[in-house]
């Protein structure tokens, strides 16, 4: 099962070495087929997931989703957007089971927006939700899934018209409008929210500088904290989202930090301990407009603008802000100005840039690397006890230890490093996990005590 491991996220500390690098362009977007991709791609197994069209393409020129195999062949238009149903698509799709999650920015029946849910087979296309400005509009990041649940942000709309936090059932029910950003608390998201435990976290371009701000707010919309207030210097005007590694967070500004190109960041998950890691230059990268994501011990992102030709570049750098790499430089011609994240699948970052292209309508990528992937992950460990594994999704976990597991968390990331389970560890005491809702492949889980140390992790195989 060598590089079967897609999953990534894994916080293992293997020490990645970037050699034997291969970039290539995996499909050209050309208007009819798609346009000017800004979101990310979802994974599942060899197939990828994605959107196009923040400056239209598609059948009816209001965007499309789409599938394609990770190695450029087989590219389906799973769905066209015809306005109605929704336009702009300019998010990430989330996958739960054979169910993909989306929003639109614009299109439905106001005009502001859609919650959509589509089978992928491209069959069954639901509008869950119409945003009518008023309670939320434009969307731009993409869903966050816990159980039935969605959470999400728009950029503007909702009470003060600077955005809010919403969620909304998986069937399109209980639309609620959680948090109604004002501008000094936050103001126009472009993210994602980030879920730990019962809170969630994310980024905003308002806060009382104007510079962006990071915040949280409990999943029933109370206890709403803003925690960091970014001051240029340190970075400024976050638009992606914050990646969750044991108990700090990562991130990219798109602006700011000691030459105004954006920067690289971490902070605790407290508020506390904001350290800026690394700051563009221009020529190894400007003005990154998506997220980190991470494997082995290295994060790994794009930036839209700068590198060797002024279209953006792929790099990786350590978490402690050491070992930055340009990793490749976009020209033009092969894609450029790189928006959402990058997607890890084996040894293969995935990802799409927004221009470039023989058609200059953008394009998708990916880029090899024979280290990057993670070989022979345990699937059990002398800690922790898992059985059956493989299983259908539903399983036992079990700590061995009593003194190890004391106050200690178990958390189950899916193949997009997103947690999907969370919870508390007895000691000595199996519990079930249902996961069956979850589509077949490989997990992580890892058990972090209350001070931040793993204590146990390994795979778990999901065969149905």
């Amino acid at each position: 099962m060598k590089k079967l491991i897609i999953l990534i996220f894994a916080l293992f500390f293997l020490g990645i070495t970037v050699t034997n690098a291969q970039y290539n362009v995996l499909y050209n977007f050309d208007g009819t087929n798609g346009s000017n991709p800004y979101g990310s791609l979802t994974l599942s197994g060899n197939i990828l997931y994605g959107m196009a069209g923040e400056a239209g393409g598609g059948a009816h020129g209001d965007g499309s989703i789409f599938s394609i195999n990770t190695n450029g062949s087989g590219y389906n238009d799973l769905w066209d957007f015809n306005g109605n149903d929704g336009n702009v698509p300019a998010s990430t799709l989330t996958l739960s089971g054979n169910v993909l999650y989306g929003t639109t920015a614009g299109g439905g029946a106001f005009g502001y927006g859609v919650i959509f849910s589509i089978n992928v087979n491209g069959t069954g296309y639901k509008d869950l939700h119409d945003f009518n400005y008023t309670n939320g509009g434009a969307p731009y990041g993409s869903l966050t899934l816990s159980g039935k649940i969605l959470y999400g942000m728009t950029e503007n709309g909702g009470a003060n018209i600077v955005g809010c936090i919403y969620s909304i059932d998986t069937n399109g029910n209980n639309y609620k409008d959680l948090h109604d950003f004002n501008g000094t608390n936050g103001a126009e998201p472009y993210g994602s929210l980030t879920l730990l435990g019962t809170k969630l976290y994310g980024m905003t371009g308002g806060g009382s500088s104007n510079y962006g701000n990071i915040f949280s707010i409990d999943t029933d919309g109370n206890g709403y904290n803003d925690i960091l207030e970014f001051n240029e210097s340190e970075g400024a005007y976050p638009t992606g989202s914050l990646l969750l590694l044991g108990n700090k967070f990562y991130g990219l500004t798109s602006y700011g930090g000691a030459n105004f190109y954006g920067d690289v960041f971490s902070i605790d998950t407290t508020g506390n301990g904001f350290k800026d890691l690394f700051d563009f230059n221009g020529t190894d990268g400007a003005y990154p407009q998506g997220s980190l994501t991470f494997s082995g011990n290295m994060l790994f992102g794009a930036t839209f603008d700068g590198g060797l030709h002024d279209s953006g570049c792929i790099f990786s750098i350590d978490t402690n802000g050491t070992g930055y790499s340009d990793l490749f430089d976009f020209n033009g011609t092969n894609g450029k100005d790189p928006w959402g994240d990058l997607t890890i699948g084996g040894d293969f970052l995935y990802g799409m840039a927004s221009h470039g292209g023989p058609n200059y309508k953008g394009v998708i990528f990916s880029f090899k690397d024979n280290n990057l992937g993670i070989d022979d992950l345990p699937i059990n460990n002398l800690t922790i006890n898992v059985y059956p594994n493989p299983n259908n999704g539903i399983f036992t976990i079990q700590a061995k230890s009593e003194e190890l597991i004391v106050k200690s968390n178990v958390d189950v990331y899916n193949m997009l490093g997103e947690k999907i389970y969370s919870r508390f560890l007895i000691p000595n005491s199996p519990f079930l996990i249902d996961l069956s809702s979850q589509p077949n492949g490989i997990y992580l889980y890892r058990v972090v005590s209350e001070n931040g140390n793993l204590v146990g992790e390994g795979k778990l195989i999901i065969q149905k």
